[in-house]
């Protein structure tokens, strides 16, 4: 078997942290919490934002946390 192959497959295992939190907590990406790390240190998503524009999201966590974050209900 090729190295690499083997090498690829044992990191698919061992998924990180944030990956796992991101799951649990119904984030589409592990990106999600460095938007919200953004968000607690510079107040990016404060109340008078009321529009924004998401350019290249894939898979959309960025998009899932101004969603949740700007249309509190």
């Amino acid at each position: 078997m090729c190295r690499y192959f083997q090498m690829g497959k044992s990191t698919k295992d061992k998924r990180d942290i944030y990956y796992r939190l991101a799951k649990e907590q119904g984030w589409r990406a592990r990106s999600a919490f460095k938007l919200l790390q953004i968000h607690d240190e510079f107040n990016i998503l404060n109340d008078d934002v009321k529009r924004v524009i998401d350019l290249c999201a894939a898979p959309g966590s960025w998009s899932q946390v101004l969603s949740r974050t700007l249309y509190k209900t």
